[in-house]
């Protein structure tokens, strides 16, 4: 039953990516959250429990102060990188440049949270960690679930490349393309196993959610409020 759920989850998630990537990017917010749902009904259908895939009510208290620290422990992070020469060049974006303050408000404060950091942590840090972990133990879970949280990313780093000085220092063409792809990959995997020891820390599947929302949130507002500026130097 275990291993019907597991393809099961990885096949919706290889739907999603195409859809979000590819086929739909317009409807991108309801196709996280009916997504989201879904797997969590396979989940539970599976026999997993609230606890297991670390919703359960018991935990909240607890997942909430760990969401509080991390939040703030993020927005420290991005504090210092802005303040300093050397790392606020990297947060030259152009995509981020090219937003308006509307936009960037509606991305860091409704899309990403509710759909990116929402859909990828039950996802990667609820169900299929969950999933995993009951079938063959926890480290082959956290391995699993990296591996494919790092394989999620390879549509969206070839705009990650096209778009982001950063990326571009590795060059044009297809190698450099695929370099890009490569560390992307191996960066997100490896941030992978961060957010599933997070999630087991924490015993709550709230703390990654509010990491990966302020990684990525506060990160595009920095982007934006120094993005044109770094242009023009």
């Amino acid at each position: 039953m275990h291993i019907a759920a597991i393809v099961a989850v990885i096949a919706v998630l290889f739907l999603v990516n195409l859809l979000n990537n590819r086929w739909a990017k317009k409807q991108y917010m309801i196709i996280c959250l009916v997504a989201t749902a879904v797997l969590i009904a396979i989940a539970r259908i599976d026999g997993l429990s609230w606890s297991q895939l670390g919703l359960a009510r018991a935990t909240w208290v607890k997942g909430l102060y760990w969401s509080i620290a991390v939040f703030l422990a993020v927005a420290l992070f991005y504090a210092i990188a802005a303040s300093l020469p050397i790392t606020r060049k990297g947060f030259n974006d152009k995509r981020a440049a090219e937003q308006g303050w509307t936009s960037v408000l509606y991305h860091s404060t409704i899309r990403i949270p509710f759909g990116t950091a929402l859909l990828e942590e039950t996802a990667f840090r609820g169900v299929l960690l969950a999933v995993v972990d009951v079938t063959w133990g926890w480290w082959p879970a956290i391995i699993i679930s990296s591996v494919f949280f790092g394989l999620w990313h390879i549509l969206p780093s070839l705009e990650f490349h096209d778009s982001h000085e950063a990326a571009g220092m590795l060059g044009d063409g297809r190698k450099a393309q695929a370099s890009s792809v490569v560390l992307t990959v191996l960066g997100t995997g490896a941030a992978g196993v961060g957010f599933c020891f997070l999630r087991g820390l924490s015993g709550s599947l709230f703390p990654p959610i509010v990491l990966h929302a302020a990684l990525n949130g506060i990160g595009l507002a920095v982007s934006w409020a120094f993005a044109r500026r770094l242009q023009e130097l």
